[in-house]
């Protein structure tokens, strides 16, 4: 009987879950660094680099970044060529609402999409 006085106390204990970290809490130097898809390697050259003070870099787009009312908020010019027709990518602007999820890990929405990103090691 004494197992299962045990048993059922332990359960009768409060979870807490860990909830995710408001935005408006995080300082913008918790975005400085490379970060990659969660499902993608840190090795790729489509990592995204957001370097103190603003600037973003990645493989194929440049530009600025900021947090601004709980928003990551990307302001990028794409360098690539379109394969089929030639053309030159143009300036374009992303931004949605972010969640950390954690130390190295936040995801960025930008509907109807969810960015999960994670920090690559330096």
């Amino acid at each position: 009987m004494g197992w299962r006085c045990i048993l059922f106390a332990a359960l009768a204990w409060p979870i807490v879950p860990v909830a995710a970290q408001e935005t408006s809490e995080v300082e913008s130097a918790y975005f400085e660094g490379r970060w990659s898809l969660l499902d993608e390697s840190c090795d790729l050259p489509t990592n995204w680099t957001m370097i103190a003070g603003g600037n973003f870099v990645s493989e194929d787009l440049v530009g600025r970044w900021h947090l601004q009312d709980s928003k990551l908020v990307l302001s990028l010019d794409d360098l690539a060529i379109d394969e089929e027709t030639g053309e030159a990518g143009g300036r374009f602007r992303m931004d949605g609402p972010v969640v950390i999820v954690g130390k190295n890990r936040f995801d960025l929405t930008i509907a109807p999409d969810i960015y999960q990103l994670k920090r690559c090691p330096e």
